[in-house]
């Protein structure tokens, strides 16, 4: 009777050891590899080196020339963070709703004669109404904006700088009427930056 039972026993743990096997350790393999990209719109590029994949921005030549012009008028003089704030300003300017939506337009936003020329010291950017020419020495301060305007342009997922900054001023002229200094985000060498909601910001902060 014992030998009966032991037997059983036995029996009864070698089926029970099949169904676990069965169920525990039955590993689900897709037909085909599970892939996940990320988001990636026509005019964009995607790299993967080492595993790790980076979007970049695929580059408008005509931007480009008008992001260059824009970091050499304006910043030429500068350092490499007094030029990237300067691109950084124009990118904001493109992003909001309240200025055009390219690089080009916001920079040569103003008023124009019916010829096409600007009317003078009415645009956003003094250098590109100021009545001089606008054709730059391609020198190294060309070459340096140029890999700026390029490295911004090529980047869309870049800290800003500026703090959302859409104004900025040199610090050796008269402060403009729209400088409040409750939107003052930055001093960067010679420009000083202002984003329009830093006022409402700071509001807030000092009732708390």
């Amino acid at each position: 009777m014992k030998k009966f039972i032991v037997s059983f026993l036995a029996c009864m743990l070698y089926f029970t050891a099949m169904l676990n096997s069965g169920t525990t350790h039955k590993i689900w393999i897709p037909d085909k590899p599970l892939v996940f990209n990320p988001i990636q719109t026509p005019n964009q590029i995607r790299t993967t080196v080492a595993g790790k994949t980076t979007i970049y921005q695929m580059v408008d030549k005509k931007e480009l020339e008008c992001m260059s012009k824009n970091i050499y008028f304006e910043a030429a003089l500068e350092s490499t963070a007094g030029k990237l704030a300067v691109a950084q300003v124009t990118m904001n300017r493109v992003k909001s709703t309240n200025y055009p939506n390219t690089v080009c337009a916001v920079i040569t936003q103003g008023k124009h004669y019916a010829s096409g020329h600007p009317v003078r010291d009415r645009c956003q950017f003094s250098w590109y109404c100021d009545g001089k020419g606008d054709d730059p020495h391609k020198g190294r301060m060309w070459r340096d904006s140029a890999a700026v305007a390029e490295y911004v342009l090529s980047t869309p997922t870049l800290m800003d700088i500026t703090d959302g900054a859409t104004h900025y001023h040199a610090n050796y002229i008269d402060s403009p009427k729209w400088a409040d200094p409750k939107r003052k985000t930055v001093a960067i060498d010679t420009h000083i930056f202002f984003n329009h909601s830093r006022k409402k910001l700071r509001k807030d902060l000092t009732s708390l």
